[in-house]
């Protein structure tokens, strides 16, 4: 009898156990990929520039947009993870509108992303110029335009500061 009991028992055991899901990795509730890049230029920035802004659009390709005012920001919302967010500015001197023997201005950066609940913030001047000649202006500007800035979002939802390739 009592084989027959220890056999039924063994019988209606399951294979797998409802156990097993705690290890599958958990989906956050919250689902929102974002990343939010928002620039400051002093005007006379834009009065001795043309500044274009490259960045990753939500696919993680590159694209591009003139900058026409004193702040630009960009929200993007990537289209899945892992992905390289960022941007670069390219400053194309106007040296006829250059007139004045020296030159002070800034611009600052804001970058925000976020994957569900976590989030992260890089802020940063990306130019500080301080009673400059123009010759050293420009040289500075030239060697700016080729700095990016950026994150990735990695599928495991981490966020961490990663300059992009343009």
């Amino acid at each position: 009898m009592s084989i027959m009991v220890l056999m039924a028992a063994l019988t209606l055991t399951s294979c797998g156990s409802d156990d097993d899901k705690k290890d599958e990795p958990q989906q956050p509730k919250d689902k929102t990929i974002k990343y939010v890049v928002t620039a400051q230029f002093d005007q006379i920035l834009l009065d001795i520039c043309d500044i274009t802004a490259n960045y990753k659009d939500a696919s993680g390709k590159n694209a591009q947009e003139k900058v026409t005012s004193t702040t630009w920001s960009k929200t993007i919302k990537p289209n899945g993870l892992p992905v390289q967010m960022g941007v670069n500015f390219v400053y194309k001197v106007k040296e006829d509108k250059m007139t004045q023997s020296s030159y002070t201005f800034k611009a600052t950066l804001t970058q925000d992303a976020k994957i569900g609940s976590a989030t992260r913030n890089l802020s940063e001047k990306i130019l500080d110029i301080n009673n400059s000649s123009k010759e050293k202006t420009i040289e500075i500007l030239n060697k700016r335009s080729k700095y990016a800035y950026g994150m990735y979002l990695s599928a495991d939802g981490s966020i961490t500061e990663k300059e992009p390739s343009f």
